[in-house]
């Protein structure tokens, strides 16, 4: 957060509270050699977070972001987190720094099995565009509770950036 708040041109002291709970999610695929084309581990979606992290414990393949309206494989690599951008992020940022859309394929042959640790803004705050960054007439984004924002989320089905959705000023 330190580097992203110095590309921003932002002290660090006027975003640290916004990133601090965390929440862990542990996530097990087992193999699928009948259906592996027709099944999906997680579906499309973005994260609620400000940052996730994700470690791929045994690296099989599976990880998959949307890029250019196609699903782009992500290779795990045995010494590197995955580091997602998340749908609050975006918003504090209004849109410097973007969510990423992503889904989990099974695998045919092997169990896939991953650690996702979501940093996430007090539960009890609003999350909107930083002023120090841009104008009010430039806001894309509109402020919003984090309680609110994450029952629209939690309340359906994974498809996509609701959050961003949600939070996107009508044109």
């Amino acid at each position: 957060m330190g580097t992203i708040a110095r590309n921003l041109g932002v002290d660090l002291d006027k975003i640290k509270d916004t990133y601090v709970s965390q929440a862990l999610r542990m996530t097990y695929y087992p193999s699928c050699p009948v259906a592996h084309d027709k099944v999906l581990g997680i579906s499309p979606h973005s994260d609620i977070s400000v940052l996730t992290l994700v470690w791929e414990l045994n690296l099989v393949d599976g990880l998959q972001i949307r890029r250019q309206d196609a699903w782009v494989p992500i290779k795990p690599h045995p010494k590197a987190l995955v580091v997602n951008v998340g749908d609050f992020l975006e918003i504090l940022t209004n849109g410097k720094y973007q969510s990423i859309e992503h889904r989990v394929t099974v695998n045919p042959h092997k169990e896939r099995m991953s650690i996702s640790a979501f940093h996430l803004p007090k539960i009890d705050t609003s999350v909107g565009p930083l002023p120090d960054i841009v104008r009010e007439e430039e806001k894309k984004y509109k402020t919003l509770r984090v309680d609110q924002a994450a029952k629209v989320v939690f309340s359906s089905k994974l498809d996509g950036k609701k959050t961003k959705e949600y939070a996107m000023f009508s044109t």
